[in-house]
């Protein structure tokens, strides 16, 4: 396995681009597949669910099937280890906790005898949430999404998740659904899974927003949705970057690493590190030590997306990681605040050695849901705020209405906007 380390100075402008870059959806490569798969979904209802479930996982379903029953979830419950259980209602309490503590409160902007301003949050009515399934399984993703909609208030929450080939869900993603708060739990994938949550069938319903990960055609299918519906953001593939200088240790960062390239074929992990000797140093633990104990996927994943990057000093390596806007960021460093302090574009930063993703994705119960692609330099990881609206109520007396009287009319005036003055003008006259 060769894995080449750069030096960011010198790298080749071409080279640069293609890692800030990475990976990203080219809408017209998969709009047409997209766009006939959401339009029969819209014309025909729970009959395009059932062929594309059978085109695309080879699972032949009826109408009163696409709903998963009680009973099937009440077998979910026998058929998943009470170990595994305990650590679901456990971590699903932990990600409760922090997310309660999230919640904004109403508040007075302003107040004064003729002007009141407040702003209130208010749930989104419903919520469609996706859980991708296939090489894996994501029953952490599943309490991610669910319990932060329910925290927020949300009244109605609708997931769907792909049939495994026998038709069935996987037990451990319908109790981890069950535990967050799920109301209706659907077997249905892809792109036809948010059609049938953007535009609602005979059997599913229309949400107000849909949210989750998903692979590049999900990921297309909500972006093409948008506007029906409210989504979160587009993520792609899972990505780690770990800034670390000469006190890290280079066998855990080679790990972390690693543990990213796991998740899926186009995964991303970098390494950036103001130290040649630790970058010389990880990449002997990746080709000498992670052979032993990873799988060729993820070597050959390492080898293709991964990067060992060498920066001259901190400013180049954080305006580096500020422009790639990493998901992830690790910071492993001296003096790990500073660093902190200058970033400004990551999903979720851990600092230290002992903060790996790993712990973050699964135990900590702060979202795992991040954007992805250098989405980050504009959006946050899922919260609560993903499931609310915030609503401005203003309140004037007439006292307070003559105030802005002239200001309404003047840019009424410029906007040619006549009846915006006369609106006010009425109130002081009491005719046109």
């Amino acid at each position: 396995m060769v894995l080449k380390i750069l030096r960011l100075d010198r790298l080749e402008k071409e080279e640069f681009l293609k890692i800030i870059n990475r990976w990203k959806i080219n809408l017209e490569a998969y709009r047409e597949i997209v766009l006939k798969v959401l339009n029969d979904v819209r014309k025909n209802g729970d009959r395009a669910l059932i062929k594309y479930t059978k085109i695309y996982d080879g699972v032949k379903l009826s109408r009163e099937k696409l709903k998963v029953s009680e009973e099937e979830f009440l077998r979910a419950y026998r058929e998943t280890p009470k170990n595994l259980i305990k650590v679901f209602r456990d971590t699903a309490k932990r990600i409760r906790s922090v997310h309660f503590k999230q919640l904004p409160r109403d508040k007075v902007i302003k107040k004064s005898n003729n002007l009141l301003i407040k702003q209130i949050f208010k749930p989104i009515d419903s919520v469609g949430i996706y859980i991708p399934a296939g090489r894996k399984v994501y029953p952490s993703t599943a309490l991610m999404l669910t319990i932060p909609a329910k925290v927020a208030g949300v009244k109605k929450v609708v997931a769907c998740t792909p049939p495994r080939k026998n038709g069935k869900i996987d037990p451990a993603i319908l109790v981890a659904l069950d535990m967050g708060g799920a109301d209706e739990v659907y077997r249905v994938g892809g792109i036809q899974a948010i059609g049938a949550l953007a535009y609602g069938t005979e059997t599913i319903p229309k949400v107000n927003k849909i949210v989750g990960p998903g692979n590049v055609y999900v990921t297309v299918a909500k972006m093409m949705v948008y506007g029906e519906v409210g989504i979160d953001f587009p993520a792609g593939p899972t990505e780690i970057m770990i800034f670390a200088d000469e006190t890290a240790n280079p066998l855990y960062t080679a790990m972390d690493l690693a543990s990213q390239a796991e998740h899926d074929p186009n995964s991303t992990s970098i390494l950036i590190s103001t130290s040649e000797d630790f970058a010389n140093k990880v990449k002997r633990e990746i080709v000498n030590t992670l052979p032993k104990i990873v799988k060729k996927s993820v070597l050959e994943t390492l080898k293709r997306n991964g990067q060992i990057l060498v920066a001259r000093d901190v400013d180049e390596a954080v305006r580096f990681i500020n422009l790639f806007a990493p998901e992830h960021l690790e910071i492993i460093a001296k003096n790990p605040e500073k660093i902190v302090s200058m970033v400004k574009n990551a999903g979720l930063i851990s600092v230290g050695s002992f903060t790996p993703v790993s712990v973050v994705d699964y135990a900590i119960g702060v979202n795992h849901v991040l954007p992805t692609g250098g989405a980050a330099s504009f959006h946050s990881g899922l919260t609560v705020y993903d499931f609310l609206k915030p609503i401005t109520i203003l309140q004037l007396s007439q006292k307070g209405l003559k105030r802005f009287k002239q200001v309404v009319s003047l840019f009424s005036e410029i906007e040619g906007l006549e009846l915006h003055a006369k609106s006010v003008e009425v109130r002081f006259t009491g005719k046109w």
